[in-house]
């Protein structure tokens, strides 16, 4: 991953996430120093296609992008991400091999999809098999993607995933902050996911069911029972991370959830689990953010990953 490479060079980057409901985009300024600077974080509605392609049209005129870099996120449910056995090919032959391996485990036909791959650890169970991960997504969806932002003549350099963007926040939050091996929880309205990385290397990525919407709107009993499923989904990935690596506990773990609910689950999770529990604090590696409304940064998350993807 990405899907489209080209350098992008110094100076500002555009992350801009396309979910189901809308486009988030965070416009940071990478100067001389470590520290980013944030130009503009916003989420605009945007039902549908057609109204997709007019919002770029308009976020083009609005912010003058025309001719800036800009990294693309697509939302889970856009593609399928799949963990598979590598096949033990030639590497010319690779592609091939995963596209055969792959195609009854999508539900449109290979010849509709476009793959791309990235490699997971090696595990330390003797003579386990190299595993990777396979994305795949419609041709039709990149297609639509590329031609709407030729109309908005804005600079498409890269189309990435929700996890791979994720994996870049988390990066840079594990050198500004803490060193060792980092999990994240990431709500986003619709559901969770639970990464764990170190050294830009993502060794762990489960997709979960339970929101940050699922919290806002549970109370008593119900809520309790959402706080014991994330502990369980958190600490059964902090356990399998541990025997499948062996490379030593997980340092701290990262939450970004919403506001509302996300001192409670922070205490929850820290009497639960043996790792340091922390509210992922953005603003401290991102100057400027902490102007950012929580609920507004919460949907820019995929965006703010992206806009820090490294060159490539």
């Amino acid at each position: 991953m990405p899907w489209f490479r080209q350098n992008s060079g110094s100076g500002q980057r555009i992350g801009m996430g396309l979910h189901h409901s809308g486009i988030s985009i965070a416009q940071l300024r990478h100067g001389g120093s470590r520290t980013p600077k944030l130009v503009g974080c916003s989420f605009v509605e945007a039902d549908g296609e057609v109204a997709r392609g007019q919002q770029l049209a308009r976020l083009a005129r609005k912010l003058k992008l025309k001719k800036t870099p800009v990294t693309v996120v697509l939302e889970p449910g856009y593609y399928t991400l799949l963990q598979i056995e590598a096949p033990e090919v030639e590497t010319g032959e690779l592609r091939s091999a995963v596209r055969w391996r792959i195609k009854d485990l999508i539900d449109f036909h290979i010849d509709d999809a476009v793959l791309d791959i990235f490699d997971l650890p090696q595990t330390r169970r003797a003579g386990a098999p190299r595993s990777m991960f396979v994305v795949a997504v419609r041709k039709s969806v990149i297609q639509s993607i590329v031609d709407q932002f030729d109309e908005a003549g804005l600079n498409l350099c890269a189309i990435d995933i929700t996890e791979l963007s994720l994996r870049n926040l988390l990066s840079w939050y594990e050198n500004s902050e803490r060193g060792g091996f980092q999990a994240l929880l990431y709500l986003a309205p619709d559901y969770g996911i639970i990464e764990i990385a170190h050294e830009s290397t993502l060794y762990l990525n489960r997709r979960i069911e339970i929101g940050a919407r699922d919290l806002r709107e549970q109370g008593g009993y119900g809520l309790d029972e959402l706080m014991d499923s994330l502990i369980l989904e958190l600490q059964r990935s902090l356990d399998y991370h541990e025997s499948e690596f062996g490379k030593g506990p997980v340092s701290a773990v990262s939450i970004i959830g919403p506001e509302e609910r996300r001192d409670q689950l922070i205490e929850y999770a820290s009497q639960n689990l043996v790792a340091y529990v922390e509210p992922m604090m953005v603003g401290r590696q991102i100057e400027g953010l902490d102007a950012v409304s929580p609920e507004q940064l919460n949907l820019c998350v995929p965006a703010l990953g992206a806009a820090m993807r490294p060159d490539v």
